[in-house]
């Protein structure tokens, strides 16, 4: 299936979204965000695919929602059905994103403002091209970052970062970005695909359910006390265990003892036991 503003497609077993309204900076009208959360049903469906990559075209990554398409018109009609017709499909994507057991990587092309960080947050790893630019300018305009922004800073960033971000509208820097912690790495722009790509297959190459344990806990543990926060792993050790078939025992740490460490799948694991 094509799509208008989104190109899909799955490369091995890497599904990429890449925005496409370069002539409107990838900004996420209502159409697009249908597209993209069709796309990442499409992802979602696909037994095969265990990775995702998302960028953009042009020089952006996305400016954030189309202030001209959706969110004005919205707010002049005060109709709530034309509200949850725009912003139930882009709720719907970033709520398919953040819930994907699978590897997830954003590469920041360009110019990310407003929504358009929400993807690059809630990704697993994002890689900026040293072209690219940050920015929450919405309090220039008497507004607020909302509908998942303010969230999204707020639990990857540090107080003084993220409310600098959201209380002055200034733009950043690639490299300001990653100080912050709002980026995983930066690479020269012409590298930045090859990198994102190899980004994305090394981490579609670990083993499916130790990967799916793996970010369950790095997302729930940080809310916890110390304490609580082990019982939890110890619990799912247990779970890992029955899922991977005893793997790590009885395969894995194998291999490790024999200095022939198979990072990957457990398919690798049996073929080479």
């Amino acid at each position: 299936m094509s799509y208008e503003h989104v190109v899909f497609e799955q490369r091995d077993d890497i599904g990429i979204v890449r925005f496409n309204r370069p002539e409107k900076k990838n900004a996420f009208s209502p159409k697009m965000n249908e597209e993209i959360l069709d796309a990442m049903g499409r992802i979602e469906g696909t037994p095969g695919i265990r990775g995702v990559l998302i960028t953009g075209s042009g020089d952006s990554f996305s400016s954030g929602l189309d202030l001209d398409l959706s969110f004005l018109e919205t707010m002049e009609k005060k109709d709530p059905a034309s509200y949850r017709r725009v912003h139930d499909p882009i709720q719907g994507w970033y709520h398919k994103l953040y819930h994907f057991h699978i590897a997830t990587v954003a590469a920041v092309n360009g110019h990310c403002y407003g929504g358009g960080v929400v993807p690059v947050s809630i990704c697993d790893v994002a890689i900026a091209s040293d072209r690219a630019q940050f920015g929450l300018s919405e309090i220039n305009f008497a507004h607020f970052p909302a509908g998942g922004t303010t969230w999204a800073v707020s639990h990857y960033l540090l107080p003084k970062h993220f409310e600098y971000l959201c209380l002055s509208g200034d733009r950043i820097n690639a490299q300001e970005a990653l100080r912050m912690g709002f980026v995983t790495k930066v690479v020269p722009h012409d590298q930045l695909e090859e990198e994102s790509w190899k980004m994305v297959k090394k981490l579609a190459a670990k083993h499916p359910n130790a990967y799916k344990t793996a970010k369950t806990m790095c997302r729930m543990t940080r809310y916890m006390q110390f304490w609580e926060a082990i019982e939890l792993e110890m619990a799912h050790i247990h779970e890992n265990y029955f899922l991977s078939e005893g793997e790590m025992v009885k395969i894995a740490l194998r291999q490790f003892k024999q200095k022939k460490i198979k990072t990957g799948t457990g398919e690798t694991y049996r073929k080479e036991a």
